[in-house]
């Protein structure tokens, strides 16, 4: 038992050691997009994509959504979540500041 309990703490260090900074700074998490009227200094994303569903035949479901937030770190993690999502075909991926 004791000798399991090792092993498995030994596992999750050594696993927990590989992944670098920036990777685990994008861990797929509920990210809120605000209203892009709110004003003041925001992030816009945009992202276009595609994924398979399966209904019997193959049929793909596309999206195209932009949303407004307070930093890029915010609307990194929201592509983040819409490109694990939507493998299938990305066209766009975009994270710029308002405005521009």
């Amino acid at each position: 038992m004791r000798t399991a309990t090792i092993l498995r703490l030994t596992v999750a260090l050594t696993l927990g050691t590989t992944y670098s900074a920036t990777a685990a700074s994008f861990i797929a998490r509920p990210t809120e997009p605000m209203s892009c009227s709110s004003g003041g200094k925001l992030w816009q994303g945009y992202f276009h994509g595609r994924k398979e569903v399966e209904s019997g035949w193959k049929r793909y479901e596309d999206v195209s959504e932009r949303y407004c937030f307070k930093t890029e770190k915010l609307c990194r993690n929201w592509l983040y979540n819409m490109q694990s999502e939507y493998t299938y075909m990305v066209w766009s991926a975009v994270c710029a500041p308002m405005g521009k």
